[in-house]
């Protein structure tokens, strides 16, 4: 009996692939450049590669995929995909990564969707009635699990949180949009805001910096700079409203949060809870949620490749 299945991560600097047993025991991680810079055809001579890699060295039941992109789960296709991966919308990304295996079953779906799924199988979303995850990194992505099984919505995109408005007519956002929450909240977002100010002659320790990242922005808004500390407040005040937006929504147990901005740790969560507090909360339902921090890091995307493996194998989730 085959009792491993094949895990991909895609990202947009490496593919990551191990390989998952039942119990979510990780063996066998490979990284390697996902070259998706190139192109749609650069990324799957890279995935091809990596699959008869790891085929190789053990007997793969079935293979899970998680991919940047608007994802047709159903029909193992990436819908769309901005100019990220150049060419990479329409690719019947599930059949490329079953013929590049020799024919074994593979399936597909949204890299943060799997993301949330690993959390809820094996971190800090196990055992919750309905888990959303919120990850910030250089966008801000979102994913809800009800019951232990993925929200994809009507045609597979649900749900976007990063790109619902928070400021009508507000700043650019890569979608195309105006005001999006990601532009105010996500980690990548907030640093090009930050650079965008300094350029334009705003003073702030932030200028002495060798390399600009959310984390510099979080330590020396804790230490009162005026840039900083204008950047982290609109990143908490949004995401609070994210946050309360979708509780009343979905009427979650726990939020998930993850990326990059989480590294700070209670610098950055004092505030947001902060932020929180201004909601009013009636006190038959306090607390309506807890928020949690990702317990599973960069582990989280494989261990949903698994399960999302497991599952298509087994038929529960087709």
């Amino acid at each position: 009996m085959k009792n491993v299945v094949l895990a991909i991560d895609i990202g947009g600097t490496n593919v990551k692939a191990g390989l998952v047993d039942r119990s979510g025991e990780i063996s066998n991680v490979i990284y390697q450049p996902s070259k998706a810079d190139e192109g749609r055809d650069a990324l799957l001579s890279v995935l091809e590669d990596v699959i008869k890699k790891q085929c190789s060295k053990a007997d793969v039941a079935a293979i899970g995929c998680g991919s940047p992109g608007a994802i047709d789960h159903k029909n193992g296709l990436v819908r769309y995909m901005q100019a990220h991966i150049p060419n990479y919308t329409g690719t019947p990304l599930a059949k490329y990564l079953s013929d590049f295996s020799g024919g074994i079953p593979a399936a597909i779906d949204n890299d943060v969707n799997l993301i949330a799924l690993g959390e809820n199988w094996k971190g800090a979303g196990k055992g919750s009635k309905c888990q959303i995850s919120i990850a910030l990194g250089t966008g801000l992505g979102g994913g809800v699990v009800v019951d232990g099984k993925l929200f994809r919505g009507a045609k597979g995109r649900a749900p976007e949180f990063g790109h619902t408005v928070a400021v009508p007519g507000g700043e650019p956002c890569t979608c195309g949009n105006f005001g999006c929450y990601e532009v105010y909240t996500a980690p990548g977002a907030i640093t090009r805001r930050a650079k965008h100010y300094l350029a334009s002659g705003i003073i702030s320790a932030l200028s002495e910096c060798e390399k600009i990242t959310a984390k510099e922005i979080v330590h020396y808004g804790n230490l009162g700079d005026h840039l900083c500390s204008k950047i982290l407040d609109d990143a908490t005040k949004y995401l609070a409203m994210l946050i309360w937006n979708l509780a009343q929504t979905f009427d979650p147990d726990v939020f998930v949060m993850g990326g990059g901005l989480m590294k700070a740790g209670e610098k950055f969560l004092g505030r947001l809870n902060n932020e929180l507090d201004r909601f009013y909360c009636p006190d038959e339902l306090d607390p309506m949620f807890s928020i949690k921090i990702s317990e599973l890091g960069d582990d989280a995307g494989i261990l949903g490749a698994g399960k999302l493996a497991w599952d298509w194998l087994d038929g529960t989730d087709r």
